[in-house]
């Protein structure tokens, strides 16, 4: 027993350690000192200085959320200074890329990544809202705010097919994993890599327009660490459009009679006197000034998100475990919109052995939509569209019926019925890996991934009473509006969706030396499997009863439907990475892939890629120029290919239709049959894609970092459809619809090229700390082959243009006088007031062949960004800008008899009174107008270019010491806002909307504040 005790007692001997923690000659506080495979820890205080007591052979961790994290010995001295590096500027960071992850300094690909930790400095609760002016290479526009659909569209390198650009998401390594990026919990992101040349090709064909990895937090080995966050957040229109008031309306409607009937007058329609009792409020039963947009909006929406986590663990078994709340209300006043989301996630890693290690991870979600059952779009339709000379309601509190029945103030609330949207996601993966020990360096590794949704729509639509005031009997008549013929209506559909991905690779990783080589092969194969049905019923006896089974019973009262489909592939993956002393690096990737989209003979693809890399500073005879730290020359080409295409195109395709008219002996008798909808076309195959990248990046001053890349792409065998080039007569196309008999064909292509610039700047003196970076990206497509009709002329072709352009009238100005209408050429009828077009070919004559090609669309060709960081003790500064250059936004208010004008029209328009009106002159119907639908022209093209502070975030961190008084490790609390303010020429709308017609959800402003505390 003694002898035992003899030798125990080194074991269980205890000694302690101090010292103190800096970054550059700066202590760093709040630094977690650890015991590995412990729960014994401390925080560093202000002066970064720590002291703590370990066994005798322990081995310390420091982390901290802004530097690299280190472990080191407990020295016999006991004392023990440590140096930490800032995450930004090590050129050992990991960062994550196909399959695997490598150093920063040996990435041959272009890969840009963002941490999680700078992410959650956004208010913004949907992830890919906060991605914009971060880095280059991928334009982001926010297309609308809709609580539960504010998402952001997104290109890497711009628009490049014809058909489908959407980046591929993968999460956790699961390519195309159910429930995507958006709804993701910001706080569970520990980072996000953007493929966007060849390195992508290692997903083949998916991979074509770039690849988006998500990869979420992990445990650590060290005493458990709580968590806990909230923000409250206050939500605003960024923009919106200021309308014409009662006045000036009506002062319109009597300008459009006149140019109507000239005869008549300017007053046709309203006397001055009733135009002054518009402007002056003393009748507003008779003569109301409706602000429609106060009316129905609020000025500022809630939002909320609560978050809690936990991780930690033992040197054997580490877990992060988090949970989230979300919850966001719509602009509406007493509006139904509202979205909710609960959320959690369990990633667990274990080592079974010290060569055998397996993990899971479970994630789910539940995101709850409420709507009213009339769709955003047409409220704001609705919003802009109603006339200012009628009350959204009477005086007397009743509802006035708006325009054409829809009165937005009612259509937004729950009066119409609500529509109820919820969705479950779920996710898990199961992943093992084995080092085999015989080999050095060979293992083998895999998962299995589990994705399900269900998706569930009830909109239950119920009629509700509006009102119309008669002057003459004052009274005021009622119309019922919603439902269906004066009774309720219910549609429910359902969605379920599920994929299982399986994975296997063998990886043989290893250093001879100065040699180093990092290789795999494996195989990938999954099934997506997709079932729809709906069902709907009309004339519900009540509306207590919102239920299928409640509805009118005639046949004609229901409706069903239902569809589903299969999808598999098939994959075979394989790597191999060399470098010689980090300084000559070489990548060879090759991905084999089949898919069921297309026809035996044609399912499989190749799609390899090559790259290079030659960090020349790492040469001998270049340490001579010892203010360039790091100077890499890259290039990279390879093969990708598009999938995204539509199902079955091999086969004949038949729709089942129930109402063919045959006639028989007793006549024409309804019978169901089949209806070929399209032709089959058994040569379909992948969309091809060629990317050449070649770039240089270093560092400079150990401060100064850059990175300049030219790049270029090739699109082949783009699926598209003969639509144009095949006659009319040949019964086979369609060219007033999307969806002609004639098959798609793999005869698209389009080239693409570009560059990306990224500079920035980060240093530290003592306390404070400060960075600053830039980054630009210019990628224009060019459309080298699309089906055109033969005669179109060469300027109005869309070949030879990039991808979305405009086909418009050119217009040069406004007519002010009869004179000059007549020494110009005109349409037939021009009045003065109308709008002016060029003369495009010359022939004395306005006609469609004057129409011609926009430089660029509403995808800019041009997109940048800046950051900004300081630091001072314990505050923090954080600044984020995004602007895009060279886009525009044709946008055609909705406007005349038929609806109201946005002021800067109704305020400048040309009128008798006002010949230097710089719009043109009102008429009945926009859409139909000789200046507006007609003859649509750049007049209403709009320069959608604009520099906007997308995020900002104020913090400060509570001292070290009064965390220790409150048992706390860390305290933070902070303000950020996003989408603060926005440069730009548009006037009356947000420059990243995509309507038309001006009609959407308008993109949102936030300002937000919170607290974060860890324990």
């Amino acid at each position: 027993m003694s002898l035992f005790l003899l030798f125990s007692l080194p074991l269980f001997a205890q000694r302690s350690v101090s010292g103190t923690i800096t970054s550059g000659n700066a202590p760093v506080p709040g630094v977690t000192v650890s015991v590995k495979g412990a729960s014994t820890g401390t925080t560093s205080d202000e002066a970064g200085k720590f002291s703590l007591n370990v066994p005798a052979n322990a081995i310390l961790v420091f982390t901290h959320i802004n530097y690299i994290p280190r472990e080191m010995p407990v020295p016999a001295s006991g004392t023990l200074d440590v140096s930490l590096e800032p995450e930004s500027s090590n050129l050992g960071e990991v960062i994550v890329v196909g399959y695997n992850a490598q150093r920063k300094a040996t990435v041959t690909g272009s890969i840009s990544q963002v941490k999680g930790a700078d992410i959650v400095k956004s208010p913004q609760p949907n992830i890919s809202n906060s991605l914009a002016g971060r880095f280059s290479g991928i334009m982001i526009n926010n297309r609308g705010g809709e609580p539960g659909y504010d998402g952001s569209s997104f290109t890497i390198r711009g628009l490049a097919t014809t058909g489908n650009n959407d980046v591929l998401i993968v999460v956790d390594g699961v390519p195309g994993q159910v429930g995507g990026l958006e709804r993701l919990n910001p706080n569970d992101i520990e980072s996000i890599s953007i493929l966007k040349d060849a390195s992508a090709a290692i997903y083949g064909s998916r991979a074509a327009n770039g690849v988006i990895l998500v990869t979420t937090k992990r445990g650590k080995s060290g005493k458990p660490v709580i968590n806990a966050s909230f923000n409250q957040g206050f939500s605003s229109p960024t923009r919106l459009p200021k309308m014409a008031d009662a006045a000036t309306y009506a002062t319109i409607a009597n300008e459009i009679a006149y140019y109507n009937n000239k005869a008549g007058g300017m007053n046709q329609q309203y006397t001055a006197e009733e135009i002054e009792k518009f402007g002056n409020g003393t009748d507003p039963l008779n003569y109301p000034n409706t602000d429609w947009t106060k009316e129905s909006l609020k000025k500022t929406a809630l939002q909320n998100q609560a978050n809690v986590s936990v991780a930690g663990g033992t040197e054997n078994v580490r877990y992060y475990l988090s949970a989230g709340m979300l919850y966001q209300d719509g602009l509406y006043k007493n509006g139904a919109t509202k979205y909710k989301q609960y959320s959690f996630r369990s990633n667990i890693d274990a080592d079974v052995t010290k060569d055998f290690r397996v993990s899971l991870y479970l994630s789910g979600r539940q995101e709850d939509r409420q709507f009213p059952t009339t769709g955003a779009g047409d409220i704001f339709r609705s919003i802009y569209r109603a006339y200012p000379i009628i009350p959204a309601r009477y005086p007397n509190g009743l509802p006035s019926s708006g325009i054409e029945g829809n009165n937005p103030v009612m259509m937004a609330t729950d009066a119409g019925g609500l529509n109820k949207s919820p969705t479950q996601v779920f996710n898990g993966i199961l992943k093992g890996r084995y080092n085999i020990a015989a080999v050095e360096g060979l293992s083998i590794d895999g998962f299995a991934a589990f994705d399900k949704s269900w998706s569930f729509s009830k909109a239950f639509a119920v009629p509700y009473v509006l009102y119309t005031y008669n002057k003459g009997t004052d009274t005021y008549q009622s119309r019922i509006v919603g439902g269906n013929n004066n009774a309720a209506t219910l549609n429910e559909s359902q969605r379920n969706l599920s994929q299982t991905t399986y994975n296997f690779k063998i990886n043989y990783q290893r250093g001879f030396g100065v040699h180093h080589l990092n290789t795999f092969v494996g195989y990938e194969q999954s099934k997506i499997t997709q079932e729809d049905f709906a069902a709907s019923r009309i004339n519900f006896l009540s509306i207590l009863t919102p239920e299928l089974s409640q509805g009118g019973t005639a046949a004609t009262d229901r409706d069903n439907s239902g569809s589903s489909y299969v999808f598999t592939r098939k994959s075979y993956i394989g790597k191999l990475a060399y470098d010689f002393d980090e300084k000559y690096l070489a990548e060879v990737q090759m991905r084999i892939d089949g898919s069921s989209t297309f026809p035996k003979g044609n399912q499989y693809g190749y799609f390899p890629s090559v790259s290079a890399a030659w960090r020349i500073s790492k040469e001998p005879w270049f340490s001579s120029l010892s203010f360039i730290n790091d100077l890499k020359l890259r290039a990279s080409y390879g093969a990708l290919g598009n999938d995204s295409v539509g199902l079955f195109q091999y086969f004949t395709n038949y729709a089942l239709k129930n109402q063919f008219v045959i006639q028989t002996s007793n006549g024409p008798v309804i019978v169901p049959g089949l209806d070929l909808t399209k032709l089959p076309n058994s040569n379909i195959h992948w969309e091809d894609a060629r990317k050449t990248d070649i770039a240089i990046e270093g560092t400079l001053f150990n401060d100064f970092f850059f990175e300049f890349i030219y790049f270029r792409q090739q699109r082949s065998n783009i699926l598209a459809e003969r639509n144009a080039s095949i006659p009319f007569v040949s019964g086979i196309v369609n060219p007033f619809t999307g969806n002609p008999l004639v098959p798609s064909e793999n005869i698209g292509k389009v080239s693409s090229r570009g560059i990306e610039a990224t500079a920035g700047y980060e240093k530290r003196s003592g306390t404070f700390r400060y960075g600053i970076s830039g980054n630009i990206t210019y990628a224009k497509s060019n459309i080298d082959f699309i089906d055109e009709a033969p005669g179109a002329l060469e300027y109005q072709r869309q070949t030879g243009h990039p991808l979305g352009t405009y086909l418009l009238y050119r217009a040069t100005g406004i007519f002010r006088s009869q004179e000059e209408i007549d020494k110009t050429p005109h349409l037939s009828g021009a009045q003065p007031g109308d709008l002016i077009y060029e003369d495009y070919n010359k022939d004395g004559s306005i006609t469609a062949d004057d129409q011609v090609r926009t430089p660029y669309g509403n995808i800019p060709l041009i997109s940048y960004g800046a950051s900004l960081s300081l630091g001072y003790g314990n505050f923090d500064l954080s600044v984020i800008f995004a602007g895009q250059a060279q886009v525009s936004q044709y946008v055609l208010p909705e406007s005349g008899t038929i609806g109201n004008f946005y002021s800067s029209w109704a305020d400048n328009r040309w009128s008798p009174s006002n010949p230097n009106g710089s719009y043109p002159r009102v008429d009945t119907r926009a859409s139909s107008s000789v200046n507006g639908g007609l003859y649509n022209s750049t007049f209403w093209l709009d320069n959608a270019a604009f520099l906007r502070l997308k995020n900002m975030e104020l913090g400060y961190n509570l001292p070290v010491k009064k965390m220790s008084f409150l048992r706390m490790q860390s305290a933070r609390i902070y303000a950020n806002a996003f989408n603060l303010f926005t440069i730009t020429k548009v006037k009356d709308y947000d420059p990243e909307g995509s309507s038309s017609s001006g009609q959407f959800y308008p993109q949102q402003r936030i300002v937000n504040v919170g607290v974060n505390v860890s324990f």
